[in-house]
């Protein structure tokens, strides 16, 4: 049977997780009437009993299993193209839903003329009243790519679609090649698909009208130490400006800093600019590679899309160049 919409929900060792969320899912998907849906839940080859909880305790949802353990990215890949929906929705296994949180998402979907990419809205915690994040902005200052947060109710153009919680058009999804594994384990790669999709003339929208609610790091924590998971965080915002940064200001500016903070860095005794460039460096070639199929596929210019999404705030007369690597950062980015 074809659905409108498929809920992806990736799973690894998250049993419990699973019986938290997977109730509230079922309850939004009978709050909207107006399309039909599918809740798959892919098990990235974990070694608790998930698919023996999903058989006996939710038998209305698809379980699914990858051929081996691919994280967060790959699992997504995976059950993107197990399914025939045009529109998807990828979701963590630590994410609940608000009732009426899908038909905010999906009615964006309705008009097939609209060039509309991605969509998701304000994730809460799992108290259901501590605002996390929603709408997100990125700006180059003095060499560095920063992220910040917006209002909550901001329904000005948003960096990213947040990857916990994100309404896709599937095709589109799968003509960009889905998740990166460039940036493997996690983090930065809703940042770097939503990016590559404006920059090819395709919307990714806020509606703050859409609530969800995440346990922070439910899963995460448990595989990544902290202090790993910020160089991970650092090592992949030099990829993606590696990778996707094509104005040539902007590009000028990011070669130029990353001498001066390491110098900086090493003359003051510290060492994240020098550990998260050496992690980055054995993946260049590939972020290298992917800068050459971004460079010939693209049509809008980074400085336009910076532009759009900060609404000049943040712009002075280069819209500056690069975080790569230390910067804190206001938003969480789900994996």
């Amino acid at each position: 049977m074809a659905h409108d919409i498929t809920l992806i929900v990736t799973n690894w060792n998250g049993r419990n997780l699973l019986r938290e969320c997977l109730p509230t899912l079922k309850r939004a998907v009978e709050n909207d009437p107006d399309h039909s849906y599918e809740v798959m839940v892919i098990d990235d080859c974990g070694s608790d009993d998930s698919l023996a909880v999903l058989a006996e305790e939710f038998p209305w949802v698809r379980a699914e299993r990858t051929p081996r353990n691919l994280g967060f990215q790959g699992a997504n890949n995976h059950a993107a193209g197990l399914t025939d929906s045009p529109v998807i929705m990828l979701l963590n296994n630590d994410i609940k839903l608000h009732p009426e949180a899908l038909g905010h998402l999906a009615r964006h979907f309705d008009d097939p003329m609209n060039p509309v990419f991605a969509v998701s809205g304000r994730i809460y915690d799992f108290d259901e009243t501590s605002f996390l994040y929603g709408n997100r902005g990125g700006y180059f200052r003095h060499g560095h790519f920063h992220l910040y947060e917006k209002d909550e109710f901001d329904d000005s153009q948003t960096l990213f679609a947040c990857g916990g919680a994100m309404m896709v058009d599937r095709t589109r999804y799968l003509e960009l090649g889905g998740f990166d594994s460039l940036y493997h384990p996690l983090y930065y790669e809703e940042i770097d698909l939503s990016y590559r999709a404006q920059k090819r003339g395709w919307e990714v929208v806020y509606d703050a009208e859409s609530i969800a609610y995440h346990k922070v790091r439910g899963t995460i924590t448990r595989q990544k130490k902290l202090k790993q998971i910020g160089r991970i965080s650092a090592r992949n915002n030099y990829l993606f400006v590696f990778k996707n940064i094509l104005n040539r200001n902007l590009t000028r500016e990011f070669l130029w800093a990353i001498p001066l903070y390491l110098l900086r860095d090493l003359f003051a005794g510290r060492f994240r600019f020098w550990a998260a460039f050496s992690m980055a460096l054995p993946r260049l070639p590939q972020a290298l590679k992917s800068r050459q199929r971004e460079r010939e596929e693209t049509i809008l210019d980074d400085a336009e899309i910076l532009n759009r999404i900060n609404g000049g705030r943040h712009n002075r007369q280069s819209v500056s160049s690069a975080r790569t690597a230390g910067a804190k950062q206001t938003v969480t980015v789900s994996s």
